[in-house]
């Protein structure tokens, strides 16, 4: 049985990772960037600064707190059921 915490520390962790990489990568090699992308993903997400970051963070590590919401309980249903 999975539980809700486990789970959204888990993906909030990795989503602060992956979204820091992402923006560091975007520092780093600003022809490949991916901002665009973020803009897109990311509402209030404009361009790289430290309140976007900080904005985008933010927004990573909720949609991780709804994907374990929504995953977890869905996840601990079914194994009962096939249990």
């Amino acid at each position: 049985m999975l539980r809700f915490w486990e789970v959204a520390l888990s993906l909030g962790v990795f989503g602060a990772v992956t979204f820091t990489l992402c923006v560091l990568w975007d520092l780093v090699f600003p022809g490949v960037a991916m901002t665009k992308i973020w803009e897109v993903l990311l509402p209030g997400f404009k361009g790289i600064s430290w309140g976007s970051y900080f904005l985008g963070l933010g927004e990573v590590i909720l949609f991780a707190i709804y994907t374990a919401l929504v995953f977890v309980p869905t996840f601990n249903f079914f194994r009962v059921k096939a249990a």
